[in-house]
C-alpha cells in the first residue's frame, strides 16, 4: 500500500509541474486551479506513503526517506502558500525535485534498516526535529535568493532563475511563512526534546542543546523584529541565514565534539 500510495504521488507531482510547465510557456492559459488540485493531491499522497509505516512504530532514518520527509514540508508550504500568493512557478523546482527523492526512496528503501521505536514521545521528537531542521534550511536557501533578487533588482539587472521568480514582495512574505513555520515546529522540537529525553545533559547533548537555543532565540527575535520595526529584505536574510548556521552548528557541532574530541 505505502508503494502505492508513493507511484500515484510521483505520478501527480509530474502531472502538476507539466500542467505548471505548459501555463508558463502560455501565460494566457488558465490552469491555477489544476495546478493547485494536483500538487494537493500529490502532497496528500506523499503524506500517506510516509507516515503509513509509523503505525508499526518503525521509522526509516535512511538518506532518502528523510529526504523524502523535508521534500514533502517544504512542498506542502509552498503549496499552501501559494493559496495566497502567486508562487506556481516555485512548483517547477520543488515537485519534480519531491518525485525524484520519492522515485529513490523506491528503488533503494529496501535496503534501509528501519528502527524499531516504542517510544511515542521519541518518534514525535525526531519527526519534529527533520521537519523544523528542513524548514528552516529552506528558509535560509530563500533568503540567499531574495539577497540576489534584491542585489539584481537594484542594479536594474535581472538575468537567469531571477527572471523567473516571484516578485521581491511575495519571496518576502514567503520567507517569513517559512521561518514562522520553521519556528512553531523548533519550538515543538525542543519542548518534545525536554519532555521525552530523559537528560540533555546526561547524554552530552550540551553542545546540540546551547546551539539550538540560540537559533530559536534568533529566528524569535527576527520574527519580532518584523512585526514590531518592519524588518525585510536582506536584514531578514543575513539573519535568517545566522539561526541557519547556529542549528548547523547544533547538529555538526555536537558531532564535532562528542566524536571527535570526546571520543564518543
Amino acid at each position: 500500500m505505502v508503494t502505492l500510495f508513493a507511484i500515484i504521488a510521483i505520478l501527480l507531482y509530474l502531472a502538476s509541474s507539466f500542467v505548471q510547465y505548459q501555463a508558463t510557456r502560455h501565460p494566457q492559459s488558465k490552469s491555477r486551479k489544476q495546478v493547485l488540485s494536483l500538487g494537493s493531491l500529490a502532497v496528500v499522497f506523499h503524506g500517506l506513503a510516509w507516515f503509513t509505516p509509523l503505525i508499526n512504530h518503525t521509522m526509516d532514518l535512511s538518506f532518502f526517506h528523510v529526504g523524502s520527509l523535508i521534500s514533502l514540508v517544504i512542498s506542502a508550504i509552498i503549496l499552501i502558500s501559494a493559496l495566497r500568493k502567486p508562487l506556481e512557478t516555485l512548483f517547477l523546482g520543488v515537485f519534480p525535485m519531491a518525485a525524484i527523492i520519492m522515485a529513490c526512496n523506491l528503488a533503494f528503501g529496501a535496503l534501509a534498516q528501519p528502527v524499531k521505536i516504542t517510544d511515542s514521545g521519541l518518534m514525535s521528537h525526531i519527526i519534529l526535529s527533520i521537519m523544523a531542521y528542513s524548514v528552516l534550511s529552506i528558509a535560509a536557501f530563500q533568503a540567499v535568493l531574495l539577497i540576489f533578487q534584491d542585489r539584481q533588482l537594484k542594479h536594474k539587472h535581472m538575468s537567469g532563475i531571477m527572471r523567473v521568480l516571484p516578485p521581491l514582495q511575495t519571496m518576502d512574505r514567503l520567507l517569513f511563512d517559512m521561518i514562522g513555520m520553521g519556528m512553531f515546529l523548533l519550538t515543538l522540537a525542543i519542548v518534545s526534546g525536554f519532555l521525552f529525553l530523559e537528560d540533555l545533559f546526561a547524554q552530552h547533548l550540551v553542545h546540540k542543546t546551547a546551539f539550538t537555543l540560540m537559533a530559536w532565540s534568533v529566528y524569535g527575535a527576527l520574527l519580532l523584529g518584523h512585526w514590531r520595526f518592519g524588518w525585510r529584505g536582506t536584514v531578514a536574510s543575513k539573519w535568517t541565514l545566522v539561526g541557519t548556521g547556529l542549528l548547523i552548528a547544533a547538529y555538526f557541532g555536537s558531532k564535532l565534539v562528542l566524536e571527535i574530541i570526546l571520543k564518543r
